[in-house]
């Protein structure tokens, strides 16, 4: 579907295609399109058959792949969704030459409307042409990442608190949840660094090479979200072999109790079992204080029993 389309002449957006001395480049933004719909704009931008293929679909990884006519980048979008502490992927398809750049978004992740709208705003910033909407949208994205982070990080210090400050063992279910979810952010955004330092390189075809800069910088700030993944998912780890030990530490001194009742409940079971074996012939069977005698010695036994195991922390 298309979300809006327009052309620009010294950054200014315009109807008019003509000027002197200025390069005009069109933006085409679309969402989920499909293969007919792209294949409209292929006619027109005479666009790479694989790339459009690829466009179609929302399960392709990250990558840059270069062609003669243009450009083709796949972007993944992550967003944090706080009513299912879930992380939710999307993709964004980007075609770019000198003349034009088109998208084609998968997801909600992270809406495209808004980046038009500040660049129209800022002229200045879209005189670098197609390079650079492209360098926007990448930061922008990035941003995303780093905001992301900073939420699985919160998820990260919860189990940190419970697992090594509270010593308690947190809930398995939400520690695998939160690795699962460290792991997918993980597959999210290490493949961008490869596209990145191609354009940080300004080596890229069809792109801006003035712009290079920039996306260095976008390149010093996802190397800072990798960082700070890979420790997320050290702490993880940790917590998680930290829970394990604690977790049998619990079942060791479950055990221990258990251990130290069923020993105070052995001696009289002990006693009343030989007692109930019903022989006739039979050692103070007849006395006549017998039972008292019996029981206050059973009282004696177990209350030592059960000291001796408090005071060993059995019980």
């Amino acid at each position: 579907m298309l979300v809006d389309e327009a052309k620009y002449i010294a950054g200014k957006r315009t109807s008019d295609g003509s000027a002197l001395g200025d390069q005009p480049f069109t933006w085409i933004g679309l969402v989920d399109a499909s293969v007919a719909e792209l294949q409209k704009y292929q006619r027109r931008f005479h666009l790479n058959n694989l790339a459009i293929e690829d466009a179609a679909s929302d399960e392709q990884r990250t990558k840059l792949d270069i062609y003669p006519e243009h450009l083709y980048l796949v972007l993944k979008t992550i967003a944090y969704d706080l009513n299912t502490e879930r992380i939710v992927v999307g993709d964004i398809a980007i075609f770019l030459s000198t003349e034009f750049i088109l998208t084609v978004r998968h997801g909600e992740a992270i809406a495209l409307r808004s980046i038009r709208a500040d660049l129209e705003n800022h002229p200045e910033r879209l005189v670098g042409g197609p390079t650079a909407v492209l360098h926007e949208i990448v930061d922008r994205l990035v941003d995303q990442y780093i905001n992301v982070c900073a939420r699985i990080a919160k998820d990260v210090e919860e189990i940190e608190d419970t697992v090594f400050d509270d010593e308690q063992p947190a809930s398995a279910s939400q520690l695998y949840f939160v690795k699962r979810e460290i792991i997918e952010f993980r597959r999210t955004i290490f493949p961008l660094i490869k596209p990145i330092e191609l354009l940080a390189a300004g080596k890229v075809t069809h792109c801006n090479a003035s712009l290079a800069p920039l996306f260095s910088d976008v390149r010093d700030h996802l190397l800072k979200v990798i960082d700070e993944v890979e420790l997320m998912d050290e702490l993880i780890e940790t917590a998680l072999h930290a829970n394990s030990s604690l977790i049998q530490v619990q079942q060791n001194t479950d055990m221990r109790k258990i251990s130290a009742w069923i020993g105070i409940g052995a001696v009289p079971t002990m006693v009343a079992g030989i007692y109930g074996m019903n022989f006739d012939h039979m050692p103070e069977l007849r006395w006549r204080y017998g039972y008292f005698i019996v029981v206050g010695l059973l009282v004696v036994v177990c209350s030592t029993l059960f000291r001796l195991f408090r005071k060993n922390r059995w019980l």
